[in-house]
């Protein structure tokens, strides 16, 4: 538990139209078992507009004690304030925000305890009655007294190496999938609805998306070292595993992976989510191609086999950092074990970011290029625009350090950014595909809460839009499965689009 790290969360807390930073905390065994030691908390920083942040943790009541490993934030009620869920060794916890800059645990009212040790996590609505539903993935049935020593077993030694054990040879958890009934109440019906993790497999992270463009999300689930999920949205209100069958759910030749972190993101333009999947050192991220709802492993050919070989990679995400049209790729980077610069590799590692060349192909920008100069041990990553200034922020959690916060460099580059209120679909319109045409180019792209490494970023789309001078058309396919279209729309603004309501409000920025 001390070698996976924690999640970080962008949201507007308190309305005001900046996003704010929630970070997950993690804790250790001697806290765990001394309860006159004092708490860990997780901690929340209000953005005051100027580049600055305040820690407002205490004033705020989003204080959670326990051992926190990942985080989904989204409106669950419906009451245009957005709400936190954080996963935990022991009990989870989910935080109402009231709407004045104050959360309130309500974690026992709404039925989210889980238990045990939860990891990622995130908001959809599978069954389209307008609520947001929850998908829990959950590791190791952690007992300290169970895990062996390091060096005891074949799996608890790297490179010849004594290091922690696991996972393979621990028992693992079933994931959690809780149905909002509403009125503040979930209710598990995981059985039900066919999500039967009969393997136990070690989740990690969690994502929500349509794949096959039916019009029903669907959840992908990052396994370590076993086989990934992609549990099928059947349109009834269950759900099918069909990972292998799909072509995501192993390595091109067959291999089940060690999986952490998921990046989901149209990086062909051809309309289609792809994925990118993070995974443990002396191995590759793949990227799997979405061809029609069948995946490809791509990865070589893309031109990033090499480059995450000795990276251990946590968080990432499909971001267009440079807003040409076309997404980049962010990889949060550091090993799971101090001893790992003893056995040829190293602990800290640096980040990478890689450049999209319009070819089907990545390009690693040096470090000096990148800006990602300092090397840690990072974990979780979350993406928004914490400037409104029409540029990509990245902020990341990292093991035993500050986190870090990537501030990106001016660029030419033409912008739009949508703000979408659902009515007859859930407010926050998590699950809502907006498709985006200008200058020749159309983009893909959907409302997410929950990706990357246990993380959560800002549920506002960005799409770079290169030297194009104007939106030609803004499609739009909510959650309900009402389809509406803007066209003619002016770049370098953020647009506010509420469901039904047929126009959209634009608003100047400093960008």
């Amino acid at each position: 538990m001390e070698t996976v790290g924690s999640g970080v969360a962008l949201l507007d807390y308190n309305g005001d139209g900046l996003t704010d930073i929630f970070l997950v905390n993690g804790s250790s065994l001697e806290v765990l078992a001394d309860p006159s030691l004092p708490r860990p908390s997780s901690r929340l920083f209000r953005n005051n507009g100027d580049g600055t942040f305040t820690d407002v943790t205490k004033a705020s009541g989003l204080v959670n004690e326990g051992w926190g490993m990942g985080v989904a934030a989204a409106d669950y009620d419906n009451d245009g304030h957005t709400d936190v869920f954080v996963t935990n060794f022991g009990s989870n916890a989910l935080f109402h925000n009231n709407g004045d800059g104050t959360f309130t645990n309500v974690t026992r009212e709404a039925g989210l305890g889980g238990g045990n040790w939860s990891t990622g996590c995130a908001w959809g609505d599978y069954d389209g009655d307008g609520r947001l539903d929850l998908y829990v993935a959950r590791y190791v049935d952690f007992d300290r007294a169970r895990i062996p020593r390091p060096g005891t077993a074949n799996y608890c030694l790297y490179r010849g190496i004594p290091v922690a054990c696991g996972p393979r040879g621990l028992p693992g958890l079933p994931d959690l999938f809780y149905r909002n009934e509403g009125h503040g109440r979930f209710r598990e019906i995981s059985v039900e609805a066919g999500i039967i993790d009969s393997d136990k497999a070690y989740g990690f992270s969690v994502v929500w998306c349509d794949f096959d463009n039916d019009g029903h999300p669907d959840i992908y689930v990052a396994n370590d070292s076993m086989a990934n999920f992609l549990w099928h949205n059947k349109g009834n209100g269950t759900f099918e595993e069909i990972g292998v069958e799909a072509g995501c759910a192993l390595s091109g030749d067959g291999r089940a992976q060690s999986s952490m972190g998921i990046a989901v993101g149209d990086y062909n333009n051809d309309g289609w989510m792809d994925l990118l999947v993070t995974n443990f050192s002396e191995d590759y991220n793949t990227l799997y191609r979405n061809q029609s709802g069948q995946f490809d492993d791509v990865t070589f050919e893309a031109g990033l086999g090499t480059a995450s070989f000795s990276q251990l990679g946590w968080g990432t995400g499909f971001i267009d950092y440079d807003n040409d049209g076309w997404k980049d790729l962010f990889v949060a980077n550091g090993h799971i074990y101090p001893q790992a610069d003893k056995a040829g590799n190293t602990y800290f590692q640096n980040n990478q970011l890689f450049r999209n060349t319009r070819n089907g192909r990545f390009v690693l920008l040096g470090h000096g290029e990148s800006g990602f100069t300092q090397a840690w041990s990072s974990r979780g990553a979350a993406f928004g625009d914490l400037a409104n200034s029409g540029r990509i922020w990245i902020a990341v959690n990292n093991i035993d350090r500050e986190p870090c916060l990537y501030q990106p460099v001016s660029l030419a580059g033409a912008w739009a950014r949508f703000k979408l209120i659902g009515t007859s679909s859930n407010r926050d319109a998590i699950g809502a595909r907006v498709q985006v045409t200008a200058g020749g180019v159309t983009q893909t792209d959907e409302v997410r809460s929950g990706e990357s490494y246990l993380s959560s970023s800002e549920v506002r789309l960005h799409f770079g839009l290169g030297e194009a001078m104007a939106i030609d058309q803004v499609a739009i396919r909510w959650p309900s499965g009402r389809t509406e279209k803007h066209t003619h729309l002016a770049v370098n603004r953020q647009y506010t689009f509420v469901e039904g309501s047929g126009s959209a409000k634009a608003e100047d920025t400093d960008g």
